[in-house]
């Protein structure tokens, strides 16, 4: 099965959308770590916003680049999970407040374990920088058994925890928009 990576010889549309993702993650994470008292309550509220603004974006760039990435399906799946969580948790912030480390931890797990993937494709197209995606993705999932081993330390390890993992999945989000972009103009070089 092709990946988005098999597909650089056409240009990839959008590859920016990583970027954004990126940045957004990082913004929550440092607002997280920034405000902790008020961060659980608002946790809930712009990790749900972050979700739906997420998957809405991931479902944008998965439709965009159809005829070019021939596994477009997985990236609108991810990013379809993204918006219906996204949109369940905006309409019920009370239950997002009592499930919300799970279902982060759940999600931090996903995507982890998306990240490595997204790694070892990096790495068969001789990416030198591969294991930091590796690592990446390993911290993400180490995150999210953490959450899911103690979801009731409390408030503020949970909102700590989270933010560093939000901070940890938005610099994987951002470096790979970076070498998506410098495989994308190589691609071109080699032709």
């Amino acid at each position: 099965m092709k990946t988005i990576f098999d597909e650089l010889k056409q240009e990839v549309k959008n590859w920016w959308v990583s970027l954004i993702l990126g940045i957004l993650y990082v913004a929550v994470a440092l607002g997280l770590m920034f405000f902790p008292f008020n961060g659980y309550a608002a946790l809930s509220i712009l990790f749900s916003i972050s979700m739906l603004v997420s998957g809405l974006l991931e479902i944008a760039f998965a439709v965009s680049n159809r005829q070019r990435v021939s596994s477009w399906g997985w990236y609108l799946a991810g990013g379809v999970i993204d918006m219906i969580l996204g949109l369940y948790l905006v309409t019920y912030p009370v239950l997002s407040m009592e499930v919300i480390p799970f279902i982060i931890a759940f999600w931090l797990m996903f995507r982890g374990f998306s990240s490595v993937g997204y790694a070892m494709d990096l790495k068969r197209y001789g990416t030198k920088e591969w294991g930091w995606y590796t690592a990446f993705g390993i911290l993400a999932i180490v995150c999210s058994l953490i959450i899911l081993w103690q979801p009731t330390v409390g408030a503020i390890y949970a909102v700590y925890m989270i933010s560093f993992a939000f901070l940890i999945i938005g610099f994987f989000r951002i470096m790979l928009s970076f070498e998506l972009k410098n495989l994308h103009k190589r691609s071109f070089r080699n032709s």
